[in-house]
């Protein structure tokens, strides 16, 4: 294993051979993420070769670790909104698309200044976390990142990632409750 820092370090004249590592820290494909984030982040690695028998079969990086953290984060959020609905609204299914912004619809009117820059500097980082929505034909009401949805839609974003829960929800009722039809329709709490 040869790492840039190595490269670096390395005399101008030296072989490959001189700097490598020739016995990396490694992990196996059936070992679970936890453990193998726990040795790379307990050794200071950033690369990981997965080994299985005497070959090489691939790679963990640290930015693999970090997406697949997010990932986990993300799903451990949506199955508790999922497990929510599906106890008021047996029969609900859960899937995953992309929901065009402009057919959003807000089942809430008031954004926070503070959430909006949080989710705003998330944006400049390119990191666009996806959105939960109930869909209803072809409406798609948020349930959970409104923030989200509104900053795409300011943005001129066409789409954006989304978990959607699909059955009878009481929620698309809350939009119409409130006057909500668009995006257009939500205000910023001015900060005092």
């Amino acid at each position: 294993m040869v790492t840039s820092a190595d490269l670096i370090l390395a005399k101008h004249h030296q072989k490959i051979a001189a700097v490598m590592t020739t016995n990396p820290v490694s992990a196996k494909p059936d070992d679970d993420i936890v453990s193998v984030a726990g040795v790379m982040a307990y050794n200071h690695i950033h690369h990981l070769p997965i080994i299985e028998g005497e070959r090489v079969i691939g790679i963990v990086t640290a930015t693999d670790m970090l997406r697949a953290s997010i990932e986990n984060i993300i799903s451990e959020n949506v199955e508790r909104i999922f497990t929510f609905f599906q106890t008021l609204h047996p029969g609900v299914r859960i899937g995953h698309t992309r929901v065009g912004v402009e057919s959003l619809i807000p089942t809430q009117k008031l954004l926070d200044p503070g959430e909006l820059l949080l989710r705003e500097q998330q944006f400049e980082r390119g990191v666009v976390y996806p959105i939960v929505v109930a869909r209803k034909g072809r409406c798609y009401h948020i349930v959970d990142g409104h923030h989200r949805a509104f900053l795409a839609y300011k943005r001129g974003m066409k789409e954006i990632p989304a978990f959607y829960i699909e059955g009878e929800l009481g929620i698309v009722k809350s939009s119409a409750k409130l006057g909500l039809r668009s995006l257009d329709d939500m205000i910023v709490i001015a900060e005092e």
